[in-house]
Order: structure tokens, then C-alpha cells, then sequence
């Protein structure tokens, strides 16, 4: 019989990427950037302008346009920053097999 050692699951267990979408209500490039977020299976926490941040939120991570991402504490970018990010963390893990 296969035993299971419950320690080896809980620590080999990894969370997915933390993600916190900077984005603007009724914005076409948010809802893309959203969606693909989620799509590459990224935890993603949705904040609103001038709802759930302000600008100067927003300044002092140096986003330079909205919607950004910040994926575990690093400020990615735009949606076409994040898209050209997703290609390289996905051949940075085709190297490591």
C-alpha cells in the first residue's frame, strides 16, 4: 500500500503568483490584462482607480500607464509588458526540464 506523507504534500504544495491589477472602471485594456492574468492562473487582486487606490498610489510604484500589474512585489507593466513577461517566464521554465 502507497502510504502518502502528508509533509512532503502540505510543502510541495506552491501557491500561485500573487498578482495586483492597478485598473480603471469601463477600460477595455483592463479587462484584457484581467483575463489574461487569470488565464496564466495568477492569483489576481482587482483594484479600481480612485475606488480602492489613488494616483499617488500609483506614482509611488513608478506605474508609468494604466492598467498595471505588480505579480509578487515586482511592477510588470502594461498588458503588452505583461504579455512579452509571460512569454519568458514560460521559456524560463521549458530550460529547467
Amino acid at each position: 500500500m502507497n502510504d502518502i506523507n502528508f509533509s512532503d504534500e502540505v510543502l510541495g504544495y506552491r501557491l500561485p503568483p500573487q498578482a495586483t491589477l492597478y485598473g480603471k472602471v469601463n477600460c477595455k485594456e483592463t479587462a484584457r490584462l484581467w483575463h489574461w492574468a487569470n488565464f496564466s492562473g495568477l492569483d489576481v487582486e482587482y483594484l479600481n482607480l480612485d475606488e480602492d487606490y489613488d494616483i499617488i498610489e500609483v506614482a509611488m510604484l513608478n506605474v508609468r500607464r494604466l492598467p498595471a500589474i505588480v505579480v509578487d512585489g515586482e511592477l510588470i507593466g502594461d498588458c503588452e509588458e505583461f504579455m512579452t513577461w509571460l512569454y519568458f517566464m514560460g521559456s524560463d521554465r521549458d530550460d529547467k526540464r
